[in-house]
């Protein structure tokens, strides 16, 4: 009976060894399978390179046409041939910089800072060669619904003809409010031909060498200048000592500037105008002023080969043909003034262009619009409350500071 047992044991043993050998021996020629597949049928590949890692471009920049030296700067170059293709290159070394471009033509955007430090622009269309843009963003917050913002802020804000050029608050129906844009320069470097280097966005690894040594330095030369405008309001007004405060707003200025045109857009926008100051200029009479930065008006398509009304014109060339650009001058300013009795709103509109309250500074990029005394507010007599009318002696209030200001 022992003996028995011990046999079936041994062979219980031998039998688990056979299979361990088998599978030992399976696993050899599986490997073995797979080493002679990969001998037989796998090609190496070709190693390649980013072909901007060899800067054979290089950027000079004068600021000397900037408000202030920045910090750093971007040049953003898109091919002219309509495939979206674009570079971009970051530097704090704002007065020298190397590019790696493909051949071909360009159009290059030299301008401060990057697109990503801008609190109050948006960058958009930046793989278009003509219609790249900066533009005004939205105000994070946007006015509530009220009597007096609808005043500001609603249908009776704009002209009638521009309305479906706004956009809506979903929630309160009032078309909304641009922020004003950030200080921007910028140059462009228009039909940029790139004739060293690669037509490609790669080359090959064991050719780099010879590649980097073929390359000729190409120098390109940018002087970025200012683009926004100013827009000051002046208005004057009778019985200025029954105001406590005032809030405004001002419709049909650019919402964008078309950086390759190097003009504002013809898109509209709304901005709200604060940080009014105040100062009497008789007993009975004042005036309210304010200033802030803005694309400028917009200006749009007039025609091909045709100007547009002397003095307010600019052209464009792209390829053989010129464009003739106008400007769009239908502006319209709201006033809603809060009286001396904490209760009383008087509220006024003007259309504004050309003909009536604006004039145009070209060289100064400014804006002026200033309503006459005999055509601006004419407040009422309403009972001061608590002394909160307005006065030589300027109080506080709730838009910004009353100071005297130099006309």
């Amino acid at each position: 009976m022992s003996l028995t047992y011990n046999k079936m044991i041994l062979s219980s043993i031998i039998d688990v060894a056979r299979r361990m050998f088998a599978s030992i021996r399976m696993a050899e020629f599986s490997i073995i399978w797979l080493l002679a597949i990969a001998n037989t049928s796998c090609e190496r590949r070709d190693l390649w390179v980013l072909a901007d890692e060899y800067r054979q471009v290089e950027l000079i920049t004068d600021w000397s046409g900037a408000e202030e030296r920045p910090a750093g700067m971007t040049a953003w170059f898109i091919n002219n041939d309509g495939s979206g293709r674009y570079r971009n290159f970051k530097s704090i070394d704002v007065d020298h910089m190397w590019l790696g471009l493909p051949r071909g033509i360009h159009t290059g955007l030299v301008f401060d800072y990057s697109p990503e430090e801008y609190a109050h622009l948006d960058f958009v269309n930046m793989d278009d060669p003509i219609h790249a843009e900066a533009r005004a963003a939205m105000a994070e917050v946007q006015p509530e619904l009220t009597d007096r913002n609808t005043v500001l802020f609603g249908d009776e804000s704009l002209h009638t003809d521009d309305q479906s050029d706004y956009e809506r608050d979903m929630d309160t129906g009032l078309f909304l409010v641009a922020d004003k844009p950030d200080s921007l320069h910028l140059d462009v470097l228009k039909d940029v031909e790139v004739v060293t280097g690669t037509d490609y966005d790669y080359v090959l690894w064991e050719e780099s060498e010879d590649y980097k040594e073929s390359l000729v330095t190409q120098t390109l030369y940018a002087h970025p200048v200012p683009i926004l405008w100013k827009l000051r309001v002046v208005v004057n007004i009778k019985g200025i000592q029954y105001m406590r405060s005032v809030r405004a707003s001002v419709a049909g200025l650019s919402g964008g500037y078309v950086m390759p045109l190097g003009e504002p857009s013809a898109r509209q926008c709304l901005h709200e105008l604060d940080e009014w100051k105040a100062a009497a200029t008789s007993v009975n009479t004042g005036r309210i002023t304010t200033i802030i930065s803005t694309f400028g008006l917009p200006k749009d398509i007039t025609g091909t080969g045709t100007l547009a009304s002397a003095g307010n014109e600019s052209s464009v060339t792209r390829g053989e043909e010129q464009e003739y650009h106008e400007y769009i001058d239908r502006l319209r300013l709201n006033l809603s003034f809060l009286l001396a009795d904490d209760e009383t709103v008087k509220d006024y509109h003007y259309d504004i262009d050309l003909s009536h309250y604006l004039t145009i500074y070209e060289e100064e990029r400014l804006l002026y619009i200033e309503i006459p005394l005999e055509e601006g507010p004419d407040l009422p007599y309403t009972k001061i409350k608590d002394g909160a009318n307005f006065d030589v002696e300027v109080d506080p209030w709730q838009d910004g500071g009353m100071t005297e200001i130099d006309m």
